[in-house]
């Protein structure tokens, strides 16, 4: 996966999913020993406020196993591709408000416009007859779930756009995003990110940010809100009240932002500010982030402790910041409550009784169903969540009509976007595959490449010489460095193609491929280096973060092989060997990462010079007729380009760097 995981970052990882996993497993127990067990049934009656309850769930359908016996929360991985009917009896008997759909359950057009469509008509039997809102995180960047759809660079390629093109990428990219979505029957879409990323060792935000300026991301937002939503998709502002200055990823623990009133109101809530004004965004996600500044008051945790209130659980954040002197009147989402930020302190039910209480619409993803016992146990959570509401209510620390004004925001909301299609499913079907990835789309992701790569450094240590763009005239043998040979193919179609731009035929092209393990040995020997005219080589560059996956879930797989993957190989090590045995052979070499900028300052005096393309996806093709696959990256095309000066370097780094 990532190149730059680090084996402690990965120990980290691995240790609070055994916490998060064992939160889990005791209180499904505690539920189940402190309320009798109910069977959810379509003839199971639940009381007025379990269907409120039920209506301000947003459940995520990831994985189940209908046939399973009683198992561990965690240990059920077999994805959902087609909607169980006890799943969508679930969904019809409980009325539950929204589902959360990530990539597991997303492998083809039509298998999603017929998972979406099941979920519909389930929803649609239930008592309220009210459609699911039907989420996805589709941000663009490191963040994507659709296995086939247009996949853009992401927030930090369009900030990188932004002085020579305004808003333009932003609005355009979010519409083809709109548009796909819609096609496959998905109807809110959890972004943009509007987080002003200022802390470069951001592991959650970083390239998911626009830039470091308030100004520029609140216009980048609102324009890729209004991008959405006149498209019939519902978007989401995250994370309210801003995740840019943290080290701590959410998923993992609990940041805290120690900034003052003044730098709050004019960094991390601006973007948020505008854009409510601006574009009546229809969402807004809370972080699991404590603002002292904001709310310095203290809640009890698991642990008997006293901790700050962290903004999801936060009154005087969500009900008289956002809701009352902000003035915003959509629907108020958690970010999702099995993170760490929350699970690993508060249980489940009072996470989400204290997340209503704040002024939550949307509790998203507070309790796992994995099997057909947890569906029963879902109808104990539901109970026990209503009954420590009500008993709220009977503190008036809580009102009926507050419970009663969120439904209907949730319902008008629904109405406003929610127009479920009359034709029939195949008909929908030949539209989305009509709608996926059509060449418009794929050119605007081109498009947004070209526009948003960016020069970090360009000098040439043997003259005065810039190193890009090359001299074609003297390059006979380029060596490629590269992690693996999806990369090495997808690198050399862009040689391939520019050369073909120049009227000449292409260099003979060598490779370190490091994944095949003989990389240290291939670097020692330095034969292919000293033979090659030109280096180029890539790099991803990322902090380790759960979100690139999906979700804390995701870890109980994904851990283990990415440790084995990081004994096996060190490809930054490697790569600074690669590049110091070409300058010491006065070989000309070139970088091109695909992730943050901030993490390129090891290489800045190693490389002649430094692509950013903050595209970190490489896209496979099947070529039918020679029956092999083939790669391409948009930002690759680009770089290449630029490399041999068939294009111009047109974007800015919309992010301030460090310098030593």
């Amino acid at each position: 996966m990532e190149t730059n995981l680090s084996k402690a970052s990965l120990y980290c990882i691995s240790a609070y999913f055994f916490i998060i996993s064992t939160s889990f497993a005791s209180t499904n127990k505690n539920i189940a020993n402190t309320v009798m067990s109910e069977k959810i049934t379509a003839e199971r009656q639940f009381s007025a406020m379990e269907k409120q309850i039920a209506a301000k769930m947003a459940i995520d359908i990831r994985y189940f196993c209908a046939d399973a016996a009683s198992q561990a929360v965690t240990s059920c991985l077999t994805p959902v591709t087609e909607l169980p009917k006890v799943l969508a009896d679930m969904i019809t008997a409980t009325g539950i408000g929204s589902v959360v759909l990530f990539a597991e359950n997303l492998s083809s057009t039509a298998q999603i416009v017929k998972l979406t469509d099941d979920l519909q008509r389930a929803a649609l039997q239930s008592e309220s007859e009210q459609p699911l809102i039907i989420s996805i995180d589709q941000e663009g960047g490191r963040v994507v779930r659709l296995p086939q759809a247009t996949s853009f660079a992401g927030n930090m390629a369009i900030g990188a756009t932004y002085k020579a093109n305004g808003v333009k990428f932003a609005a355009k990219t979010s519409t083809v995003i709109a548009k796909e979505l819609k096609a496959l029957g998905i109807n809110n879409n959890y972004a943009p990110v509007v987080d002003v990323n200022t802390n470069a060792n951001n592991p959650v935000i970083n390239t998911r940010s626009f830039g470091d300026n308030p100004q520029m991301v609140a216009e980048l937002g609102a324009a890729a809100v209004n991008g959405f939503q006149q498209n019939s998709v519902m978007a989401t502002l995250k994370h309210f009240p801003g995740h840019g200055d943290t080290h701590v990823d959410s998923h993992l623990g609990l940041p805290l932002v120690g900034h003052g009133l003044a730098t709050i109101a004019q960094q991390d809530l601006a973007p948020f500010k505008w854009i409510i004004d601006l574009s009546d965004p229809a969402m807004i996600m809370t972080a699991h982030i404590q603002y002292p500044a904001l709310d310095n008051s203290m809640i009890e945790n698991n642990a008997g402790d006293k901790i700050i209130r962290p903004a999801t659980m936060s009154r005087k954040i969500l009900t008289d910041l956002l809701r009352e002197e902000m003035g915003f009147d959509g629907i108020i989402a958690t970010d999702a409550l099995d993170m760490a930020g929350i699970s690993h302190y508060f249980d489940q039910v009072t996470a989400v009784v204290e997340t209503f209480m704040a002024g939550a619409d949307l509790a998203v993803m507070p309790f796992k169903i994995r099997t057909a016992e947890d569906i029963d146990k879902f109808a104990v959570f539901i109970k026990a969540v209503a009954q420590a509401l009500q008993q709220k209510i009977v503190n008036n620390e809580f009102s009926e009509k507050e419970l009663a004004q969120s439904i209907s925001r949730i319902n008008r909301y629904k109405t406003r976007y929610i127009k479920l299609p009359e034709t029939p499913i195949t008909k929908q079907i030949d539209t989305a595959k009509q709608v996926i990835a059509q060449p418009q789309h794929l050119a605007l992701e081109q498009s947004l490449a070209d526009n948003a790569v960016v020069l970090l450094t360009n000098k040439k240590r043997t003259d005065k010489k810039q190193a890009i763009p090359v001299d074609s005239s003297k390059i006979d043998r380029i060596h490629l460095f590269v992690l693996n040979w999806q990369e090495f193919r997808a690198l050399k179609q862009a040689i391939v193609t520019q050369w073909q731009k120049l009227g000449k035929v292409a260099p003979s092209v060598s490779a370190t491929v490091v994944s095949e393990g003989d990389a240290a040995e291939q670097l020692a020997s330095a034969k292919k280096v000293v033979k090659a005219d030109l280096v180029i080589a890539t790099i991803d560059t990322k902090i380790a973060s759960v979100v690139d996956i999906g979700g804390v879930e995701d870890l109980i797989t994904t851990s283990p092989l990415l440790n084995e993957a990081q004994d096996k190989i060190n490809y930054a090590q490697l790569l600074t060997k690669q590049l110091q045995q070409a300058d010491q052979q006065k070989v000309s070499s070139i970088l091109v990462a695909k992730g943050s900028p901030y993490l390129l300052q090891p290489y800045t005096d190693l490389a002649d010079a430094i692509l950013v393309t903050f595209d970190d996806r490489i896209y496979q093709k099947h070529n039918t007729k020679a029956n092999e696959e083939a790669a391409y990256s948009p930002g690759y095309n680009t770089a290449m380009a630029i490399v041999f000066g068939k294009q111009n370097i047109l974007g800015k780094l919309p992010v301030t760097l460090e310098k030593n």
